[in-house]
């Protein structure tokens, strides 16, 4: 048997048609567990659709189906554009066309990119919780200027979360499966250059493979506060020294051979390959500004 259930009584005023549709619903034939009133229920349903609250079916088994209306859900064009614009944005910022210390005043992004204000409020949001932008007092919002302080912090989170991350791996019974894991580093080693220069398409593929490693885990959480680090070491990587090519990718492959073979020193390896890259850019960072790395 179905029964409708409101919310509210904020409906029309009940008529004959209304008064045969509940008849029908709880007639003896019905409560019974017999077939559902489908030729009454329609009637009913239309009146309860001028309802100004949700009204849910429950069916025999006692599901509820809610409104869709009362989940207050945003448009997909919204949530859509403010995406587009944090890519851009993200993108631009990373990749320095967006210099360091340059302020993002709203309305001037807005006209340029051709979107609202709100967009642009909520993409710049974002940038603040993943390190690439800042308020300041009497300024507004202003892309962060990457420090000699940022690397070790920035590792030092990424340490704790990829080496947690291979340390959970290695402890479940089933079989790794290191073919992301493996693809991911193709893809590096197509896309890193013979000199050992990080280009853009190298930083996304070393940052790609580090974020597959900790997707192994099947950790959502751990996955999520590893992706808001991704910005920042892109931005880091852009300091990187020049790397022999064939290091780069082999500092790499041993990752993914000591995972293969349930090496328990793997979290040991991850830790020490990220604390080399953070010495690396360290070091680069401290020539850059003339200052000492302590």
């Amino acid at each position: 048997m179905w029964r409708v259930v409101r919310r509210a009584n904020a409906c029309p005023r009940r008529g004959v048609e209304d008064r045969t549709a509940d008849a029908a619903l709880t007639s003896p034939r019905n409560a019974g567990g017999g077939a559902r009133p489908t030729e009454t229920l329609p009637r009913l349903t239309t009146r309860l659709s001028t309802c100004k609250l949700s009204t849910t079916y429950e069916g025999e088994g006692g599901e509820i189906s809610p409104s869709v209306d009362s989940w207050r859900l945003r448009t997909v064009e919204r949530a859509s554009t403010t995406e587009q614009v944090l890519t851009e944005l993200r993108d631009a910022i990373v990749d320095g066309r967006i210099p360091q210390g340059e302020p993002l005043r709203e309305a001037q992004l807005a006209s340029q990119l051709g979107t609202g204000r709100s967009a642009v409020r909520e993409a710049i949001r974002q940038l603040v919780q993943e390190g690439l932008v800042e308020h300041e007092l009497h300024r507004g919002a202003l892309v962060r200027v990457v420090s000699i302080a940022d690397y070790p912090d920035v590792y030092g989170a990424r340490e704790v979360i990829e080496a947690g991350a291979a340390r959970r791996v290695l402890e479940r019974d089933e079989p790794i499966d290191t073919a992301p894991l493996r693809a991911a580093l193709d893809e590096l080693r197509d896309a890193l250059p013979a000199d050992g220069h990080l280009t853009e398409e190298a930083i996304a593929a070393d940052v790609g493979f580090h974020q597959q490693l900790v997707r192994l885990c099947g950790s959502p959480r751990l996955t999520r506060a590893h992706d808001t680090l991704a910005a920042e070491t892109r931005l880091l990587l852009r300091h990187h020294p020049v790397y022999p090519a064939s290091d780069y990718v082999g500092d790499h492959e041993r990752l993914v051979d000591a995972l293969e073979r349930r090496d328990p020193d793997t979290p040991k390896l991850v830790a020490e390959h990220l604390r080399l890259s953070a010495r690396l850019i360290g070091d680069q960072l401290a020539r850059e500004t003339e200052r000492p790395v302590a």
